[in-house]
């Protein structure tokens, strides 16, 4: 057993022995660190600066005692609480943690405010997302059809031409239909508001319409003569008009980016496997295939 006498065999065994002395004493030192709580000055001001904030005033003695007592016993359950693994695969932990990790991003990405010109080419890149769409005044009168009956066209239609012919034209006649639930009178509406009220059908219809006496138009409730008073064309809005509308939609955009950029770097370092075959089983098929 010549070896045991060899010098680098001898060093290997040292190497060795000072390594686990090393792991052990790693171990027992990061063990003493869990099993410790240090409620020192910076921690203390910490408390006492957001009783401060929330109250408006210093905490008394009894009262910053008591905000270190809980957060002592915060600490306490909450290391005993992943000692004992209760926060893995818990659904509600994992989303915070994930929330947490793209707020850290999101506010980096906002550090600094965006520029008059930053908006400027932001909004020059999404002019459709900022015009402002074209407007209508209009007032309506209502046929039932199903008070009315196969009857409910030709009644409209009677209506009309009587409308069309009086000189002057009268702005609005609710009265020689029927009784409708909504308002016969509508100022400057938009076509997403139309729809909300009366559907997209009816909402498409208005669109092309002049001033003057159109129908019989339908909706869901039923058939309609439309009186345009008024048309407000679709225009684009000066800068100053929607400039803090684009500081909001410039920092949500920097918020999405940064947080699929740190996605993209981090996830750059995992070895990601999905079966496909295995989401094409469970999941249903996708339209049209």
């Amino acid at each position: 057993m010549k070896w045991i006498r060899e010098p680098l065999v001898h060093f290997a065994i040292l190497g060795a022995i000072l390594f686990l002395a090393y792991a052990v004493a790693s171990d027992l030192f990061a063990e003493d660190q869990a099993r410790q709580i240090v409620m020192d000055e910076s921690a203390i001001t910490i408390l006492a600066d957001g009783w401060e904030r929330q109250w408006q005033r210093p905490p008394t003695a009894d009262e910053l005692q008591g905000l270190v007592d809980a957060r002592v016993r915060e600490e306490v359950l909450y290391r005993e609480a992943q000692a004992m693994g209760l926060d893995v695969n818990d659904v509600v932990v994992r989303r915070r943690m994930v929330q947490k990790m793209e707020l850290l991003s999101q506010d980096l990405a906002l550090l600094a405010d965006p520029t008059d010109a930053d908006l400027r080419a932001f909004l020059a890149e999404n002019p459709d997302d900022y015009r402002v769409p074209p407007r209508i005044s209009f007032s309506h009168v209502y046929f039932n059809i199903d008070q009315r009956g196969p009857a409910v066209e030709d009644d409209a239609v009677r209506v009309l031409e009587e409308l069309r012919a009086a000189d002057p034209q009268p702005a609005r006649a609710p009265e020689l239909g029927d009784r409708f639930m909504l308002p016969y009178d509508y100022r400057l509406q938009a076509p997403a508001e139309i729809q909300r009220s009366f559907g997209s059908r009816f909402a498409e219809d208005l669109a092309s319409l002049e001033v003057g006496w159109h129908g019989p138009i339908l909706s869901g409730y039923g058939l309609h003569l439309v009186h345009i008073t008024e048309r407000v064309e679709s225009r684009s809005p000066e800068y100053e008009e929607i400039r803090d509308r684009l500081v909001n939609d410039f920092n949500r955009v920097r918020r999405d980016r940064a947080n699929e950029a740190l996605y993209e770097g981090l996830s750059q370092g995992y070895d990601i496997e999905i079966d496909e075959a295995a989401i094409e089983a469970r999941a249903l098929p996708t339209q049209g295939s």
